[in-house]
């Protein structure tokens, strides 16, 4: 295939134009400038711009897979600066590029925080969506405007949720944070304060699932919503003694009382019976994370 990663140059969009480019032909979308990938063609744009993704966008793609997003969560009750522009606005402008040049599918990137946080786990795709933030409220919006798109036929589209990503070269968020003070045989104070829900997911794996995801699926719906999960619980105080246990530290861990979450976790079923065989979990993405980047954490 032809397939146009946006923001591919950055976090996940990174890992998924190394993994679709063994097999395909990949051109990353980004206004600004990716690492080096063998194979991959980039195409600087500002898709806020819509002749500027007039410009970078083909007639020739076969599929866009668009990763292109502000991630920025605020809890005063704010919204970011640009973030209804690119989380919105330029999900519109790609849209609209590409009805215009006749390509026909789309892979949305978007995220558990569109789910309302009461929901009982685990969370399938027809949960409540209620977002608590403007971030889970942009990918909201951004998902209803696929699906008006998806619904008239003009597109068809598949909506991916993610739980929140980690892994290398990211050098912030919960797991990287617990694991540098673990590795520094520093005091771990997990805090839970303010935290409504949490579940995450190595971004390498998340990478790998939507891979086999676009390989596997049919296209027989015009709009098709899957999460993109273990499909197990990740607990937020557990998570830090799995982390303390790979990396074999002597740090305390003190835990704030009282814990002020719920457990969530998403059920992937959909993405079980698309995909076939499943040998993804949290222990083995963390154990990866951790064997392949430790050099890396160390520094």
């Amino acid at each position: 295939m032809n397939i146009a990663i946006t923001g591919g140059a950055g976090f996940l969009g990174s890992y998924l134009a190394r993994n679709f480019s063994a097999e395909n032909h990949v051109t990353v979308i980004d206004i600004h400038s990716p690492n080096p990938v063998s194979g991959v063609d980039f195409k600087q744009c500002d898709i806020r711009d819509a002749a500027s993704l007039e410009g970078a966008l083909s007639a020739e793609i076969d599929l866009v897979i668009h990763c292109a997003a502000v991630i920025k969560i605020q809890n005063d009750g704010r919204c970011p600066n640009g973030m209804v522009d690119v989380n919105l606005q330029a999900t519109i402008n790609l849209m609209e590029t590409m009805v215009n040049k006749n390509i026909g599918k789309l892979i949305f990137c978007s995220s558990m925080t569109v789910y309302a946080a009461d929901n009982a786990s685990p969370v399938k795709e027809n949960a409540r969506l209620d977002p608590i933030h403007f971030y889970g409220l942009s990918k909201k919006w951004g998902e209803d405007a696929i699906a008006a798109y998806a619904n008239k036929g003009l597109i068809k589209a598949l909506i991916l949720r993610y739980p929140g990503l980690y892994g290398y070269p990211r050098r912030a968020g919960y797991i990287y944070n617990v694991a540098k003070k673990l590795i520094n045989n520093e005091l771990v104070l997990v805090d839970s304060t303010g935290l409504k829900f949490w579940e995450t997911i190595y971004v390498g794996d998340a990478s790998q699932l939507t891979k086999k995801i676009a390989t596997a699926y049919d296209w027989s719906s015009n709009l098709e919503i899957i999460n993109c999960s273990y499909g197990q619980e990740t607990d937020f105080v557990m998570t830090a003694s799995k982390i303390k246990a790979v990396l074999g530290s002597s740090s305390k861990i003190e835990i704030k009382e009282p814990k002020d979450y719920v457990k969530f976790y998403l059920d992937n079923s959909k993405l079980k019976n698309i995909t076939g065989s499943f040998d993804y979990n949290f222990d083995g993405g963390l154990k990866m994370f951790l064997g392949d980047n430790l050099q890396w954490a160390k520094r």
